[in-house]
């Protein structure tokens, strides 16, 4: 491959909803710039972009893939991205790479939810965007209905610049617009068929009409009515501006798999869509946080926007470089959240797909990958040394569904945790955390394809079994009335024996203290009839017996246990006696004083479009909800906030995604404890009584 300075590479994430042909698309620019010798199909997993086993498994995209080729002397990084909700995070990290996002939207299907998101994502960025209406060749597809649904979701700004020549079977090829004039020269004039010759006419002056205000001659000739002897490298240079500026986004047409439109496709992202130096990256000083501009020619700086984990490689980074140029030998500056050293570069590479093709340097703007760097990960900033620089972290969703995860094998939950935990590497949206409550180990992710097919690789790279399950949730118990109860332990079997006698007295603790589980102790003996050195013993069966939990097996908590009298033996008293004698005497006194079982309550956020509002909230109360309040957010998005128990949010992430196609999200956090209903508490505390039964 040659060597490409920044003007002559483009850098582009293709994004959409899925099954609209992002991949198959990517194969075909693949075949249609010479880079492989035939077009990879998904549905026979011949694709060179999706070549992980549960790509070709489940003929989807699951992580984002570099396909790199060239065209006409230029270098094009496409990033080919999953359509699936739950891999979102991968988008994200694409969209930071990337200097253009092109989004594909199906002619049969029209703008769909994963399309939405894909917009929405490249707007908070400030990407310059561009549309490929894909799949005219399917039964159903209707050029202009699509057309008119982009524009109807994001506005007028959508221009296409190419129109379809039939549809469905009759579909055969692509009309550019610049071109489609009469009057041009015949070398780049394109014929028109007679019975698309106002349409055209008609597309094309409202395509003027958008793009005529990037460029003043242009707008003069427009003005004056001289449309049809415009010239063609005018027209161009002014999408190409309303392109760059993020105002003007073009719409392009064909079709996948029957390799129609994707040489203009490959032209027209050349010509339009913006190289690498179109705007200035900005960072922070780490060391005084103070912004830093950077710019293309300045110092090389680069970001890791992607990891991939191999068993035997280790650690693959791509890496896009911002400003300056990276060297195959070099030795740079490593920023990050947690990371921070120097890195030494171990050999540059580029991808077509798993294909790896070796790079000497790579220039400002373009996208390198380089393997076993010792401790940098996603995110992190690599740069000159003297010239300091941090990048910010991208922005990754918070994981929605929390299971509990262990071992199939008993034993192997060591090495299952530890397979896990080098996937984070790779997947930052996966989360994972040790609930001492619960003695649990909790995996979160975005859904649960992600968390499936996190088993999955996790199988086949590291030969270990997860399995996910319910985590349970951290119940709480207390009393209602205060008590006074005896426990008193006596064994005789020979030989010192053992006696212990303590009268307490058990009552709620209304008063927050610092105390674990607001469990307060205290004594008030009188004349020695419990003797001071057995104190301890009695305080620490107090807090043991009451942290094991006396109905359910959940800690108590909200307690106070005064130690006021009792009796001792000279000779068989000891610490472990007055120990038991505590036990006793708590587990006898908490069923006295009227035990309940406590919840847990979440403070949820739900942030969702509007026309959903009421079947969220609908759903929230079904789940003994508690709505706060609501607050429009803009854009059509509404954000609910309630209190909800904790026992009521398992696989609520799925609900939301069912309820709103996916376009809800949510937040959570503790809020505090609430008594239970009774008929769900005599659940639990019977679940309890079996499970101790069956011990």
């Amino acid at each position: 491959m040659k060597d490409y300075t920044s003007e002559f590479i483009r850098n582009v994430a293709v994004a959409g909803h899925g099954k609209t042909g992002k991949t198959s698309l990517l194969d075909a620019c693949l075949y249609n710039s010479g880079a492989v010798k035939r077009i990879g199909k998904v549905d026979n997993g011949t694709s060179v972009l999706d070549y992980e086993a549960e790509e070709t498994k489940r003929k989807m995209t699951i992580g984002d893939s570099l396909a790199v080729t060239e065209w006409k002397n230029y270098k094009l990084n496409f990033i080919d991205t999953p359509g699936y909700p739950d891999f979102v995070g991968e988008v994200m990290g694409a969209m930071v790479a990337a200097d253009a996002a092109l989004i594909i939207v199906a002619a049969n299907a029209g703008v769909e939810v994963e399309t939405e998101k894909a917009w929405t994502l490249a707007e908070n960025l400030n990407l310059p965007r561009a549309f490929f209406i894909n799949k005219m060749d399917r039964e159903h597809a209707d050029f202009r209905k699509t057309l008119d649904d982009i524009r109807a979701k994001f506005g007028n700004g959508a221009v296409p610049v190419q129109i379809p020549i039939g549809k469905e079977d009759s579909f055969k090829g692509v009309i550019d617009l610049i071109k489609a004039s009469p009057k041009l020269n015949a070398a780049i004039a394109q014929d028109v068929p007679s019975d698309l010759a106002d349409e055209v006419e008609n597309e094309r002056l409202e395509m003027l009409d958008i793009i005529a205000e990037y460029n003043d001659e242009l707008m003069e000739k427009y003005l004056e009515g001289e449309t049809d002897d415009l010239d063609e490298n005018q027209i161009a240079a002014a999408l190409a501006e309303g392109v760059r500026q993020a105002k003007v986004f073009p719409v392009f047409v064909g079709s996948a798999l029957q390799n129609i439109g994707v040489e203009n496709l490959l032209n027209n992202v050349v010509e339009y869509l913006p190289a690498p130096d179109y705007k200035v990256r900005v960072g922070t000083n780490p060391n005084s946080g103070d912004q830093i501009e950077r710019k293309i020619n300045d110092a090389f700086s680069g970001q890791i926007w992607k990891t991939l984990v191999d068993p035997f490689v280790g650690r693959m980074s791509y890496i896009r470089v911002f400003s300056g140029d990276m060297k195959s030998d070099g030795n740079y500056q490593l920023i990050g959240d947690n990371s921070e050293g120097t890195e030494r570069i171990n050999g540059l590479f580029t991808m077509q797909g798993k294909t790896q093709i070796n790079v000497e340097v790579a220039h400002a703007g373009d996208i390198v990958i380089t393997a076993k760097l010792s401790n940098a990960k996603t995110c992190d900033t690599l740069c000159e040394k003297g010239a300091a620089i941090k990048y910010e972290r991208i922005n990754y969703p918070e994981p929605m569904l929390a299971m509990a995860v262990s071992s199939v094998k008993k034993g192997e939950e060591d090495k299952v945790i530890g397979a896990i935990t080098r996937q984070q590497d790779e997947d930052p949206t996966i989360k994972l955390v040790k609930d001492p409550a619960t003695r649990q180990t909790i995996l979160s992710g975005i859904g649960e394809v992600h968390l499936d097919i996190l088993g999955d690789k996790i199988q086949r790279k590291f030969g270990v079994q997860m399995v996910l399950g319910e985590p349970r949730v951290d119940y709480r118990e207390t009393i209602r009335k205060s008590v006074e109860v005896q426990g008193k332990h006596k064994k005789q079997s020979g030989g010192h024996g053992q006696y212990g006698d303590v009268w307490l007295k058990i009552a709620p603790n209304k008063e927050q203290t610092d105390k674990p589980f607001n469990v307060v102790f205290s004594e008030s003996i009188f004349g020695g009839s419990v003797p001071r050195n057995f104190f301890p013993a009695v305080e620490k069966g107090t807090y043991e017996t009451l942290a094991e939990g006396i109905i359910a097996g959940y800690p108590v908590v909200n307690v106070s246990v005064n130690l006021y009298d009792g009796s001792y033996h000279p000779v068989d008293s000891s610490e472990a006696a007055f120990k038991m004698a505590t036990a006793i005497a708590i587990k006898k006194g908490v069923l006295m004083a009227e035990p309940i079982l406590l919840e847990p309550i979440d403070e949820i956020t739900v942030l969702v479009p509007s026309e959903y509002m009421g079947d969220i909230i609908g759903k929230l109360n079904s789940k003994r909800g508690k709505i706060l309040g609501m607050d429009p957010k803009g854009k059509g998005q509404t954000e609910i906030k309630a209190l909800i128990p904790a026992s009521e949010l398992y696989k609520y992430a799925t609900d939301l995604r069912s309820q709103t196609q996916g376009r809800g999200s949510y937040s959570l956090k503790f809020s505090h404890y609430d008594p239970m209903p009774e008929n769900l508490a005599k659940k639990i505390i019977d679940e309890n009584k079996k499970a101790d039964a069956d011990k």
